[in-house]
């Protein structure tokens, strides 16, 4: 019963390009022949050779900044959620304090 994949692609040599995912979606890729691969060339494939710069390699490099200009944006909504997950923490340590206090001389008296 051979699986069969494609011409010339052994079944363990898949390839899975899927980068849009949540930490629900993360597997362990531990023990698997998994090779992650982006589905467009590399710059530094797209651009070496002697031709010169084209249209598409134009078009190819403003999608790339269009890219980083929306992961830096990711970034900085991250690092705020996080900035405010930490004041929550604190807020909610200091009320859990305060109620143990409470808590504590109420069961003094």
């Amino acid at each position: 019963m051979g699986q069969e994949v494609g011409p010339g692609v052994e079944p363990e040599e898949y390839v899975v390009t899927d980068y849009e995912y949540d930490e629900s979606n993360q597997e362990s890729d531990e023990g698997t022949k998994v090779k992650e691969t982006s589905s467009k060339p590399h710059l530094s494939k797209a651009l070496s050779g002697p031709h010169t710069i084209q249209e598409s390699d134009t078009d190819y490099i403003r999608s790339l900044e269009k890219e980083i200009t929306n992961l830096k944006r990711q970034l900085l909504a991250a690092e705020t959620r996080a900035i405010r997950a930490e004041q929550r923490e604190e807020i909610i340590t200091q009320e859990v304090n305060e109620l143990a206090e409470l808590l504590i001389r109420q069961l003094d008296d």
